[in-house]
């Protein structure tokens, strides 16, 4: 979506325990108050460890430009999380069945910008593997996602957690490589804490996952 369009949807706005109040609100609006509301954030995962990350469309509301989960957006009135895999289609043309992802933690998460906006939200943090796509085999909305990364789990872990600079691949909206080097700087500020704890929990599923049966 644009920023236009983000404004105006509508969200459902939780109370502090995560509850449904009854009531909604534009986006706009529910950044505006600091509404809770719920979000959607999927992680996509290659069966060789690595782990994608996007970097968000200039022409976003918040934090345009910076790098994010692979995929995220917002549970509209009504709908269960099954409904929010529209996102990972919509924003990197990635087809999912509920089926193919695994529920990893909820996260309770409050970002406080500069410019007095606040996005309280309780994410639903899912993951996926997707073992039938190459990084150039995906297909990105430029209104969405201006480039996605690939690289390792424990080293996308070692950026939001330590700092530790990270050489990525790269593949941008306009089918073009785009590797880079990402640094502290290229990160959301205000959710770091919140991704950390999110990789962490992400971390733990993917090692369970890969663990030898016996």
């Amino acid at each position: 979506m644009n920023d236009d369009r983000d404004a105006h949807e509508l969200l459902e706005v939780l109370d502090d325990d995560g509850q449904l109040t009854g009531r909604t609100k534009a986006r706009g609006a529910v950044h505006r108050d600091g509404d809770w509301h719920r979000a959607f954030h999927l992680w996509v995962l290659h069966p060789d460890g690595t782990v994608l990350l996007q970097r968000r469309s200039t022409f976003k509301g918040l934090a345009a430009g910076r790098v994010d989960v692979s995929v995220a957006g917002h549970v509209r009135p009504g709908e269960l999380w099954i409904d929010a895999l529209r996102e990972a289609e919509e924003e990197i043309g990635l087809v999912l069945r509920p089926a193919d992802v695994d529920f990893v933690h909820e996260l309770r998460s409050e970002r406080r910008y500069p410019d007095g906006r606040v996005d309280r939200e309780f994410q639903d943090v899912y993951a996926c593997v997707v073992a039938d796509h190459e990084l150039r085999d995906y297909a990105l909305a430029c209104d969405e996602v201006a480039v996605l990364y690939q690289a390792r789990l424990e080293r996308v872990l070692a950026l939001y957690r330590d700092g530790t600079p990270l050489p990525v691949a790269g593949w941008d909206c306009m089918r073009r490589t785009n590797d880079a080097l990402l640094v502290v700087d290229d990160l959301i500020a205000e959710a770091r804490e919140a991704t950390v704890a999110s990789l962490e929990a992400l971390d733990a599923w993917w090692r369970a996952r890969s663990a030898p049966t016996t």
